[in-house]
């Protein structure tokens, strides 16, 4: 570790920049994190009122690491009745699994500020392979911002299961998507 200072030392003495990354945190009071299951056809919204997300990227601004970290039990759906029936055992079971978490350190340019996150999802006790789209935008030297957009099926985490696995009344896909507002950490070196 020390080897690695020094020589960090000796290039900025030389002139020679040396090459850092940057660590992004989310800003909770600015950043919303959406999902829509539909109910015969029509799209009920809710929301994960408490998570938070890391992104890392390096020296030239291309995306090194993304971790989302969810509280399940801020799931919102806008009724109290709804929000305690997608917490029971055949929904998001919240008292076995009462978070979930996305990581990713694979990553391609989709161009124009886009990106595929590839990772893992780990969500009521399963872990499935996602590719997350987003759009990275660095707004000043403090703030960025991150949206995107996606759909997963609740089947592959056993999300409405039973009776409801079906998805005749409420279907398999569910719509995410997201708007994270972002501040910077102090450069790692």
């Amino acid at each position: 570790m020390k080897t690695i200072s020094y020589a960090a030392a000796l290039l900025c003495l030389l002139g020679f920049p040396v090459a850092s990354a940057t660590d992004w945190q989310s800003d909770p009071a600015n950043s919303h994190l959406n999902f829509a299951p539909s109910y015969e056809g029509m799209p009920i919204n809710g929301a994960f009122k408490e998570f938070s997300t890391s992104y890392q990227t390096d020296s030239q601004g291309q995306p090194n690491r993304l971790i989302v970290n969810i509280a399940i039990t801020s799931a919102d759906m806008g009724n109290s009745d709804l929000n305690e029936a997608i917490g029971a055992i055949d929904w998001f079971n919240i008292s076995d699994f009462p978070e979930a978490q996305f990581i990713s350190e694979e990553f391609s340019d989709s161009g124009k500020e886009t990106f595929l996150a590839r990772g893992t999802l780990q969500l009521k006790g399963f872990k499935k392979i996602v590719t997350v789209p987003f759009r990275w935008q660095v707004l000043s030297d403090s703030s960025a911002s991150m949206t995107g957009e996606l759909v997963l099926s609740r089947s592959d985490f056993s999300i409405g299961s039973g009776e409801w696995a079906s998805g005749e009344q409420i279907g398999v896909a569910v719509k995410v998507w997201f708007d994270v507002a972002f501040t910077t950490k102090k450069p790692n070196l």
